[in-house]
């Protein structure tokens, strides 16, 4: 089998990129739930290659019929993001990971994608030496919001979810740092605290942000890293130390995908650490369940 490789990065969008994206992501939509960074990205600002958040240039795989059987992203922030599901021998996540990576032209800062993915493409790029700040391996759960199952204390009131308000954006800035520092391995520099007070900032404009509210104070906060028109992924949940083993992490998660399900969004995904046991069985009582894998590496440097 003959494997061709096109490159996209482009730096407006045309119609013949808007084409080109919309085939791409009718191929991403059948891998949707290790899929949501590309499509969501893919759909914010299309096959164009930039400094901006979610531009990148993209690297597609076709066998001789025209059939797309992979693409690769390297993204704005020098994030690599996979998905090759193919076992073609001709066909592997190392070749599209050079190609993307090559027509991005930027650093390489990490890998995103399912975890054998990552390792192959991490490997042919000579990385697998390179320091990490973090290098976990995920597991990949997704629950189809009609069967999400709904914590009473929400359902009674006792805690509430809702957006945030502009008054609660420094402490969400707070959390997000902390969140960065305890589960991405980040420092606290004035660099992190930039990029968190965008992140936060974006997140509320977009409405993809949540906090949960216990005698009308934030406990606890839930945002959205990647949307679709019926797929959200959910990321960045964090409660504050003091405030753990209440059950608010979950209370907020459901929250927000309660809000989701009632704007149409049919299906939700998320990925945490294997070992991070409290995490899963919160997620399990949710109504979710495994369905692969997922890794991400960031660089130390």
């Amino acid at each position: 089998m003959v494997i061709e490789i096109d490159t996209y990065a482009a730096s407006e969008k045309t119609d013949a990129s808007a084409a080109a994206a919309a085939a791409i992501d009718k191929f991403l939509a059948r891998h949707g739930d290790s899929s949501m960074f590309l499509r969501s990205n893919l759909a914010r600002s299309g096959l164009v290659n930039g400094d901006q958040p979610f531009q990148g240039a993209y690297a597609v795989a076709r066998n001789e019929a025209g059939e797309i059987r992979g693409v690769v992203a390297q993204y704005w922030s020098g994030l690599v993001v996979l998905q090759v599901p193919s076992n073609d021998p001709e066909l592997d996540s190392a070749r599209l990971a050079q190609a993307a990576v090559d027509a991005g032209g930027k650093p390489v800062r990490g890998f995103a994608g399912p975890r054998a993915q990552v390792l192959a493409a991490r490997a042919a790029l000579g990385m697998e030496e390179r320091k990490t700040r973090l290098d976990s391996a995920e597991e990949l759960y997704a629950v189809d919001l009609d069967e999400l199952q709904v914590p009473d204390p929400l359902k009674r009131g006792v805690v509430t979810c809702r957006q945030p308000l502009e008054s609660e954006l420094n402490l969400l800035i707070e959390w997000r740092v902390a969140y960065a520092i305890d589960q991405l391995g980040a420092e606290d520099t004035p660099a992190l605290r930039r990029q968190a007070k965008e992140e936060i900032q974006r997140y509320c404009a977009d409405g993809h942000n949540w906090v949960l509210l216990r005698e009308d104070k934030p406990v606890a906060y839930a945002a959205f890293n990647a949307v679709t028109d019926d797929m959200v992924q959910i990321g960045g949940v964090w409660t504050p130390p003091l405030l753990r083993s209440n059950g608010f992490a979950r209370y907020c998660v459901a929250g927000a995908l309660q809000a989701a399900h009632e704007k149409g969004v049919r299906r939700a995904v998320l990925f945490t650490g294997r070992s991070n046991w409290p995490a899963l069985r919160a997620y399990v009582s949710l109504g979710f369940k495994k369905v692969g894998d997922y890794s991400l590496v960031l660089f130390a440097d």
